[in-house]
């Protein structure tokens, strides 16, 4: 399939780079999309920027103009790595309804994952998510998503799908291919007790913000196992993110984002990462395009330093500790890579009479819950989730 048909190509504003002359700029090390040279996936692309200029169905409106002023920020900045081969798609074309809009992100996605290009979706608003989604559906893959956003866009399953109720349509569906959802972020006056209460019933992972910034590297083993990870700007403060028609006074700082960013560039399973929901008609100093901008930088930059590490596959890289729960005699087995101190949990499951073992990611504080005598809620979560 030519996907050029769905795309409007990159242009360049010469004067908001004409002070960029550095040979070691994105500007001059992204590849792009242009009138002038057409789009050529045949060449050995890792990463494909991807705008999509659709706000139809978000109470944010003016989230159709980020992808452009994102982009501008964007080339400012120097190259994380040489090693990374990144090509600019430009913007998909806006489509009659918001539902040409989906098929088509949707088709362009599954193209790019089929080819085994990781897509960095700059929005536009974040019900695209179900689109982007879709296409793993397509590909019959199953799927962890990871949403840092301030509240679980649930919604009510009777009202309009829009970018504040995207999650309900992708659970009310019971997909097959949805393994686990995880949020990480939300603020739980933004939450109603029965979201929390109907996420917990479906096994699903939630950090709120106050976790989550306590120790911001536990929520490095969430993005781990994650396919795609889709990012709301308004997790982020408004102070550092003013640029959403309701930001937040509270939410992570943008050191804090960035980090997050980073270590989805660092997880060797994520295949997608999507950033919604700036808005530029309401930034200040252009701040949340600049820092919606070095998101992606860091996602780059981690990206550049991937390491594929699964237990087991090498046993000399890898420390194996079993912890007896006296309490209940079950054996709880951990790995620890020797070269990125990350940990990894066994989480023992019957399929079809035979008895089988998933690793998932944990971090060390749940290695720690074990020596203390207690099964890990991670633990519990996924062996109910299996079993």
């Amino acid at each position: 399939m030519d996907i050029n048909q769905y795309l409007d190509t990159v242009s360049i504003d010469t004067e908001a780079y004409r002070f960029i002359h550095n040979a070691d700029s994105l500007l001059n090390n992204i590849a792009k999309n242009t009138e002038k040279n057409p789009l050529n996936l045949s060449e050995k692309f890792q990463i494909a920027i991807l705008g999509v200029p659709e706000d139809r169905n978000t109470p944010n409106k003016g989230t159709s103009k980020a992808p452009d002023e994102i982009r501008k920020e964007l080339y400012k900045l120097y190259k994380p790595s040489s090693n990374i081969r990144i090509i600019d798609l430009g913007n998909l074309k806006r489509g009659k309804n918001t539902n040409d809009t989906y098929i088509a992100l949707k088709d362009v996605i599954y193209e790019l994952l089929k080819k085994k290009i990781i897509p960095v979706v700059i929005g536009g608003s974040q019900e695209l998510t179900r689109p982007i989604f879709a296409a793993y559906e397509k590909l019959k893959r199953v799927t962890n998503i990871t949403a840092v956003d301030s509240k679980f866009d649930i919604g009510d399953s009777h009202e309009q799908f829009d970018s504040q109720s995207y999650l309900s349509n992708i659970v009310s569906k019971k997909s097959k291919y949805l393994f686990n959802f995880s949020n990480i972020g939300y603020q739980t006056y933004y939450v109603p007790q029965d979201d929390i209460e109907l996420m917990n019933k479906m096994y699903f992972d939630t950090l709120r913000l106050g976790l989550a910034r306590s120790k911001i590297q536990n929520i490095e083993p969430y993005i781990r196992d994650s396919d795609l990870v889709t990012m709301d700007i308004s997790s982020v403060k408004s102070s550092d993110a003013p640029g959403h028609y309701d930001a937040s006074i509270h939410g992570f700082y943008g050191e804090e984002i960035c980090q997050i960013a980073r270590y989805c560039g660092t997880s060797i399973k994520l295949s997608c990462l999507g950033l919604f929901e700036v808005n530029p008609d309401f930034d200040k100093e252009n701040k949340t395009s600049k820092l919606a901008a070095q998101i992606i930088w860091h996602f780059l930059q981690g990206f550049s330093v991937r390491k594929n590490e699964q237990p087991k596959s090498d046993s000399k890289k890898f420390q194996k500790f079993i912890v007896t729960i006296k309490s209940t005699e079950n054996q709880l087995i951990f790995y620890k890579s020797n070269q990125s101190n990350r940990w990894w949990i066994e989480i023992p499951y019957i399929y079809r009479k035979v008895e089988k073992t998933l690793i998932i990611s944990c971090s060390e504080d749940d290695y720690f819950v074990a020596a203390r005598n207690e099964i890990p809620d991670i633990w519990w979560k996924y062996f109910q989730k299996l079993n």
